[in-house]
């Protein structure tokens, strides 16, 4: 639910604050040398030689050729030599809402405007799903003649569809299709040109299993943005395709598209295309060689980009990653290991292929293992892991019959808490089996399993019998704690229960002191507010970390500790801790939660 909310709060900056496009049709250039013919046919006369890297104006084209000019000569170039350029996304300081009823008036901003007769079909066509929009309109006099932007509202009745007509496509400078959590599935059909379409789905965090969105496009869209988690599917050309790099996070976009990419411009290292044979890419730029994928690792197989601007084919250690991938055993990880002359350890390979099996494709908790560089990496990241003996202090607490337990706690601030992930490790090994690991973490990291505690005992369930290690490697510190379990057989059950024994040698009890005397203060600090925790006892303050208050008899709000710099009104720093108030101004039953310690209320 707070991943959803705060989804919800990053869409409504972006809608209302930030994207935007300025009208215009895209520019193109020369990708490469090439003649400018006089005509399309064969043995055309060749009027001039055009530079690699040289702007022409686009007049016309067709699949194969481009009418252009190039100061006062006209001529014709293949597609293959030209690519559009970026048309950047601009900002806007308001997006008006614009509401229709089924009439020929709409509303916007509280304001009614004639619809001009070239669109009156697009709305008829669309009734429902221009019945609430966010705009940037194009008008004349008070006739609604256009928009420069034309985006839907997450929030709103949810569209699963729009069909464009020529007249209103021509109209339209750019079309946003933010992701929507009651219509994940989206399909655009446009029958003319359309200049832009930018989809910014799960940039900042990654999607839920059930709520990964697929956009379906059919017909000539110029210029598609993406940010975030998003399958496209449909029929017909896009002339460019820019990924941004603004995620934080691994992911693939699977693409079931029948037709041609101009241009696929991958600027993110953690994101890989996987195409199919009916997907044509004529120009490539990627940050390596294993950005598309034509079969699972490389540009190969169906997609042949007949111009790589960066990033090249798989080689060979590419080819036998890709062959790995098939069917990872034992033996294709050794054989693979060793083609690549990457050395390891014998007695692991069975702990190799479970990292790799766990992390195959790109994911929000997984790394691309795509080059002979990753697998290095993650060899020597596992060994790392096994070969781990010291134990670090335990972060540990419990509430409402919930453990949580990290090896390491810090406080973070505001803004850098919705960045989640970070390059990482997490493990877990019992009894020197390797159970899970991830290669990317979240940055506050936490184990979370539900315990009951009964006479002095406590169990845990869904958790491993014997002695599991966890372990974070975060850059070049590595931390680790122990959690010692056994079986306990259970009255006339042939069943047994988990008991934790131990976490670093202590029972689960010496993780539950009595929180100290502390005092609270909601504290007024320019635009925001915070509640401001103070307590002489410094171990209890620096072990806390999330709060929880009520807003109403119907809704609690919480977040970590903050790092803002603030007023306290004569209180020290030293003895104080912030949190964030985000909906309410009171501090009806707060809870503080702080590693070790039972939790303190407020009342």
């Amino acid at each position: 639910m707070y991943k959803k909310i705060l989804g919800f709060t990053i869409l409504l900056f972006v809608l209302f604050g930030m994207q935007s496009v300025e009208a215009a049709s895209p520019v193109y250039k020369t990708v490469q040398s090439t003649h400018l013919k006089a005509s399309t046919q064969k043995g055309a006369k060749t009027l001039m030689t055009v530079k690699a890297n040289t702007k022409v104006e686009l007049l016309s084209k067709t699949n194969s050729w481009a009418h252009v000019q190039i100061g006062k000569t006209k001529g014709y170039l293949s597609m293959r030599s030209v690519m559009p350029l970026e048309t950047p996304i601009a900002s806007y300081d308001m997006n008006e809402v614009m509401s229709y009823k089924g009439t020929d008036i709409v509303s916007i901003s509280g304001v009614s405007y004639k619809i001009d007769s070239a669109l009156k079909p697009f709305f008829q066509k669309n009734g429902t799903a221009l019945k609430s929009m966010l705009v940037v309109p194009k008008t004349n006099g008070r006739t609604l003649i256009g928009w420069k932007k034309l985006s839907f509202f997450p929030l709103s009745q949810p569209a699963s569809s729009l069909v464009i007509d020529k007249a209103a496509a021509s109209r339209i400078d750019s079309l946003s299709i933010p992701w929507n959590p009651m219509s994940p599935n989206f399909t655009l059909t446009t029958a003319g040109p359309l200049r832009q379409v930018v989809a910014n789905t799960y940039a900042h965090y990654p999607p839920f299993d059930d709520g990964k969105q697929t956009l379906t496009l059919n017909g000539q869209i110029e210029q598609l943005h993406t940010a975030g988690e998003v399958q496209i599917a449909g029929k017909g050309t896009i002339e460019r395709w820019d990924i941004s790099k603004d995620t934080e996070y691994s992911y693939e976009i699977p693409v079931r598209y029948s037709g041609e990419v101009g241009f696929l411009n991958i600027r993110n290292t953690d994101v890989v295309v996987r195409g199919t044979n009916t997907l044509n890419v004529r120009t490539v730029a990627a940050p390596t060689k294993t950005h598309v994928l034509g079969g699972k690792n490389g540009v190969i197989g169906s997609i042949k980009p007949s111009k790589t601007i960066r990033g090249k084919k798989m080689g060979k250690a590419e080819l036998a990653i890709d062959k790995m991938f098939s069917n990872v055993n034992e033996a294709s990880v050794t054989t693979t290991l060793d083609t690549l002359n990457i050395s390891y350890t014998k007695a692991r390979v069975g702990d190799y292929v479970t990292a790799l099996r766990q992390n195959e494709a790109a994911g929000p908790n997984k790394r691309l293992v795509n080059s002979a560089t990753d697998l290095k990496d993650i060899v020597r990241l596992v060994d790392a892991v096994m070969m781990t003996k010291q134990t670090t202090p335990a972060y540990v607490h419990t509430s409402d019959r919930q453990l949580t337990v990290q090896t390491f706690h810090d406080h973070v601030d505001n803004a850098s808490y919705s960045s989640q992930y970070a390059r990482a490790v997490t493990a877990m090994v019992t009894d020197g089996t390797l159970q899970t690991i991830r290669f990317k973490r979240p940055l506050i990291e936490k184990k979370e399993w539900y315990v009951s505690q009964e006479k002095g005992q406590a169990f845990i369930y869904d958790f491993p019998v014997g002695s599991t290690r966890i372990v974070t490697i975060d850059g070049n510190t590595t931390r680790s704690l122990v959690m010692e379990t056994k079986a306990v057989a259970r009255p006339n059950d042939s069943q047994s229960r988990i008991e934790l024994v131990s976490i670093n040698d202590k029972p689960l009890s010496a993780y539950q002191q009595e929180p100290p005397a502390y005092e609270a203060k909601v504290v007024e600090s320019g635009s925001r507010t915070y509640v401001a925790v103070r307590s002489g006892d410094k171990e209890w303050l620096r072990n806390i970390h999330f709060f929880n208050v009520d807003v109403n008899a119907n809704h609690r709000t919480g977040g970590p500790v903050s790092t803002d710099k603030i007023n306290l009104g004569g209180w020290k720093s030293s003895e104080t801790v912030i949190f964030p108030l985000y909906d309410t101004k009171r501090l009806t039953n707060l809870t503080i939660q702080s590693f070790g310690y039972k939790n303190a209320v407020y009342k």
